[in-house]
Parts: C-alpha cells; structure tokens; sequence
C-alpha cells in the first residue's frame, strides 16, 4: 500500500513538471501598440470667432530608455466630420524616457462651428514596427 502511494505521488509530479508552460513561442521581435486612452472627447462652449483647447491622452504598450516621438494624423469620420480649419492639434506625440504615459493638446477653432456638434477623429500613424492602437473622436460646437 505505501509502495501505491509513492507511485501515485511521482505520477502526480511527473504529471506537473510535464505540463508546466515555457516561453519558447514568446515573440521578442513584437511590435509597439501606440494610442489615445479616451474614446470620445468634446471640445465644448468654443468662443465666437475663437479658440479653446483640451488635453488628450495617449498610452504606449512598452517601456523604452530613450524618449520616442510618433506622428498623430486624422482620419477620416463617417457622418458629421467638421472643416480641417476647425481644429489644430499637435501632430507629434513623444513619451518620454521610461514612461507609457504622454498627452497632446488639441484645440478647437471657431471658423465655421455652429451649435451643433460636429467631429474628428485622430489616430496615431503606424509604421514597421508601430501599430495604431485607440483612436479618439473629437467633438467640437461652440
């Protein structure tokens, strides 16, 4: 009986030590996800003839030593996009050294908005080893 125990008890260990998982399929050549961490955004109570701007957040999958810049780009939105003079933004975003965290700021600017909302969106612009993560959906009225 105890022979049965001591076989069950290397069964059990054999069993773990097989299953275990390993890194062997672990991609070190992945690429960075770049990306807005809002959804939406409005831009609200634009001044006549004026401008009010906002801060905007974006977040980086990975960590480096050095600072890194990426480009910001609009892209086209399906149903009440606003005049490119509407808006001005920073079309550079760099996370510096160490962090995953940075912003840009975005300003609304009073050419042709009228009290009814109307939007664009920003993306970030992928490249060979960047991929465009979250884009953000910015409304703009006065």
């Amino acid at each position: 009986m105890k022979k049965a125990n001591i076989i069950m008890v290397i069964l059990a260990i054999a069993i773990v030590a097989v299953s275990c998982e390993t890194y062997d399929d672990y991609n070190a050549d992945r690429k960075t996800v770049v990306g807005f961490t809002t959804a939406t955004k409005n831009i609200n109570g634009i001044p006549e003839g004026g401008t009010k701007s906002t801060t905007v957040d974006l977040f980086v999958s990975d960590i480096s030593s050095s600072d890194r810049t990426f480009s910001v780009t609009t892209v086209p939105v399906d149903t009440l996009g606003t005049a490119p003079d509407n808006y001005t933004f920073e079309t550079t975003v760099t996370f510096p050294a160490n962090t995953r965290e940075a912003s840009i700021e975005v300003t609304g600017v009073d050419n042709s908005i009228t009290e009814d909302r109307s939007f664009f969106r920003l993306a970030i612009q992928g490249e060979a080893d960047v991929v465009s993560g979250g884009r953000t959906l910015i409304g703009v009225r006065n």
